[in-house]
């Protein structure tokens, strides 16, 4: 996953240009139906439909899940970079997921920035290179808990100007 052919564009700076970026950079994510729902500066959301992503005990597929969410911490870093003005080839390096419940809903996955992220900024802009680790949820409607949550670790290497 890489903001690399993306970067001569439009930066991703909008709802509208990380759904677009989100179709064109990986494919699948359209298969799968994703939409980039709402971003707040600290909290996106995105969410799929359960009827793209069933599998055969009608609740949603884990890879689905595992997807959407490492896509969320793509897609909420692309968002930051920016804002922070600048030009990165974003790739996830891992990463652990935990199931809690089954999915019977269309999926929904949020991710917010930590607090503690203003040294991931100085070091990229410092370095051209950070990492940040960044957790996603899946929620369902009507429960509190998380049905599902992801740690990943994803790396970002500065594009010279």
């Amino acid at each position: 996953m890489n903001q690399g052919s993306q970067a001569d564009n439009a930066p991703i700076d909008s709802l509208e240009s990380l759904q677009t970026a989100l179709h064109q950079l990986i494919p699948i994510s359209a298969h799968m139906g994703i939409t980039a729902k709402s971003y707040d500066g600290n909290k996106l959301v995105l969410t799929a439909p359960l009827a793209a992503n069933i599998n055969h005990q009608q609740s949603a597929f884990g890879g689905s899940l595992f997807s959407v969410s490492a896509l969320a911490g793509w897609s909420i870093l692309q968002l930051k970079l920016a804002e922070l003005g600048m030009k990165a080839n974003t790739v996830i390096a891992g990463g652990d997921v935990g199931y809690a419940l089954p999915v019977f809903e269309d999926i929904r996955c949020e991710i917010c920035l930590p607090d503690n992220d203003s040294g991931f900024a100085t070091k990229l802009q410092e370095s051209g290179r950070a990492s940040l680790l960044l957790t996603s949820e899946i929620f369902l409607q009507s429960k509190p808990d998380s049905a599902m949550t992801f740690n990943g670790k994803y790396v970002v290497h500065k594009i010279p100007s």
